[in-house]
């Protein structure tokens, strides 16, 4: 093993956060979300939205994240299948998710949901890995569109 290559500890810490990532979201606990993230976070939604990436502070973020959730009656992010790389302070995490959006509509079905994947860029910040980039892709999805348009506010 090279002497700047990740060891199991560094790859437990970093699964540890893009899996407590998810959680959060769903939970609604954005206080410990926040501890997640680096100052800055280049965040790319084009897989799923359109629209372009972008760079935001981590209070852009949570506040974004945690002004849209809450309008979901529930949200499940399931992530598996984490791919870890990098050395030294640096590491990228690829990760399969899906996820789940329930919310009772008058247009049919109450749940969209897509699989996808996460790519998550982390950064080792006083020995703790923080989330430093975020890409969300769609691979699939099925249900209710809508369901996404009326929580997340998209016209």
């Amino acid at each position: 093993m090279a002497d700047n290559a990740l060891d199991v500890k560094d790859r437990l810490g970093i699964i540890d956060g893009c899996t407590r990532m998810a959680l959060y979201i769903d939970h609604h606990r954005w206080d410990e979300l926040g501890t997640l993230f680096t100052d800055v976070i280049d965040r790319d939604y084009t897989g799923i939205f359109g629209g372009e990436p972008e760079r935001v502070t981590r209070e852009q973020f949570i506040t974004r994240v945690s002004k849209r959730m809450p309008n979901f009656a529930a949200t499940q992010h399931l992530v598996s299948g984490h791919i870890v790389t990098g050395s030294g302070d640096e590491a990228h995490c690829t990760s399969q998710v899906q996820a789940a959006h329930y919310l009772p509509t008058t247009t049919g079905d109450p749940m969209w949901t897509c699989g996808g994947q996460y790519d998550l860029r982390l950064v080792r910040t006083d020995g703790t890995w923080l989330i430093s980039s975020v890409t969300a892709t769609q691979r699939w999805c099925t249900g209710n569109f809508e369901v996404m348009r009326l929580g997340l506010g998209i016209r």
